[in-house]
């Protein structure tokens, strides 16, 4: 009976394990056109290390025409005297009639067409800078007039990511992307709420707080890339705690009522 059980643990931790890697992990990723964020309704996203970028914005933004054919699923771009044709799930695109291989199939999703940023770069005139410590496509094209309404201002600075991904850092120990989510939107929902500084650099050096960010190596710490993830996650909006404004690696006996949920052994509160 007992060898048995271990077979069928063993079984099952290897069918976890199967199925949490058929599962792409995904990450929001910034376009910037000449230091300008690319305006956008849904967001870039990283997929098993290849970047895909939101066609018509990008294109838009660098001032080319988009036509979409719902028969065949296929976005036609006119750039500076190309006709380029992309078509959903297909690796094949066609630039001026010309087939042309690509690294990675264009999809859909909510309606928008997400293509590989590399066919960007080959076929659009561009110079592109890959920053996997903020997740940012950054892309610059000399003599381009910028369209105001193409572009937006963003919420939060590139420096404020690389300081909340530290505190993730050295508050989060060991533990999963989740854990690390959780402490990150503590972090933001302190900002928003009136017990708390209103900025992510006030909250994280706050007396009192996270003892870890007054000490001298903080300054100098560099964070993993599961932190850069979690905090690029949360600043682009995705919360697993909802209003929590505090965590401990054990419970809090005068919150026992305020408990929302533990996380990685981490206990979140209200």
């Amino acid at each position: 009976m007992k060898k048995k059980l271990k077979v069928m643990l063993c079984t099952i931790i290897i069918i976890s394990l199967y199925i949490s890697s058929c599962f792409a992990l995904e990450v929001e990723v910034t376009v910037k056109i000449n230091d300008n964020y690319v305006k956008s309704d849904q967001k870039n996203v990283l997929i098993d290390d290849k970047v895909f970028v939101l066609g018509r914005f990008v294109t838009e933004a660098l001032n080319g025409q988009v036509a979409w054919n719902e028969d065949t699923k296929s976005m036609i771009i006119d750039y500076e005297g190309k006709k380029i044709k992309l078509t959903a799930d297909s690796d094949v695109a066609y630039i001026d009639s010309k087939e042309y291989k690509m690294d990675s199939k264009p999809f859909l999703r909510g309606g928008r067409m997400y293509i590989p940023v590399r066919f960007v770069s080959e076929n659009l005139n561009c110079d592109i800078d890959w920053v996997h410590e903020t997740f940012t496509v950054d892309i610059t094209k000399k003599n381009l007039v910028i369209s105001e309404e193409k572009f937006e201002q963003r919420s939060y600075t590139d420096e404020e990511m690389r300081l909340l991904a530290k505190i993730i850092q050295v508050e989060s120990g060991n533990t999963r992307l989740e854990g690390r989510l959780g402490v990150a939107n503590v972090v933001l929902n302190r900002v928003k709420s009136d017990r708390f500084p209103n900025n992510i650099k006030d909250v994280v050096y706050q007396p009192g707080q996270f003892p870890p960010a007054h000490k001298k190596s903080f300054k100098t710490l560099k964070a993993s890339n599961l932190s850069n993830i979690a905090a690029k996650k949360a600043l682009e909006g995705v919360n697993n705690v909802e209003t929590c404004l505090f965590f401990n690696s054990r419970p809090f006996k005068s919150k026992k009522k305020s408990l929302y949920k533990i996380i990685n052994g981490e206990y979140f509160y209200k």
